[in-house]
């Protein structure tokens, strides 16, 4: 969902026996004023790394108006990918389910972890696990002290 020049919207779990688990990611687009859209797509859940969400909708991905991109993996006990990382670009890992290891930093369902200045990124999976990793742009911005 592009919310571009604002949306309403709204979500429900209607099986009121199973709980729903989700993340809300909101992710700023490169300009403002962008029509809004919806797009929605499932995507087979197989062992390995899936392209979700890339600036140019390739091998199937839905579009996002950032130069950023969204991988899942499904990992199996004892994986060990190395994301590679380019250079001055920074990853966020989100941890949906599992237990994972970047080096001697564990994680487990909803733990994250935040890289920057690295050229890959090794994963070590200590359960069956999938996560979540965004491949962010250099900041533009700084953050400046909080104010009163």
């Amino acid at each position: 969902m592009s919310a571009g020049t604002g949306i309403q919207h709204s979500e429900y779990n209607s099986d009121h026996e199973n709980p729903a688990h989700g993340y809300q990611i909101w992710i700023l687009p490169e300009k403002n004023g962008i029509t809004p859209r919806y797009e929605q797509r499932r995507f087979e859940y197989s062992h390995g790394c899936q392209l979700i969400l890339s600036p140019d909708a390739r091998d199937g991905s839905l579009k996002v108006y950032q130069d950023m991109s969204l991988t899942r993996w499904i990992l199996k006990n004892g994986d060990k990918p190395n994301i590679e990382v380019a250079l001055g670009r920074k990853i966020w890992i989100q941890v949906v389910k599992g237990n994972i290891q970047i080096g001697d930093q564990k994680a487990t369902t909803s733990d994250a972890f935040a890289i920057s200045d690295e050229s890959y990124v090794p994963i070590q999976a200590n359960s069956d696990s999938e996560i979540l990793v965004f491949d962010l742009p250099p900041s533009k911005t700084t953050i400046g002290p909080m104010r009163k």
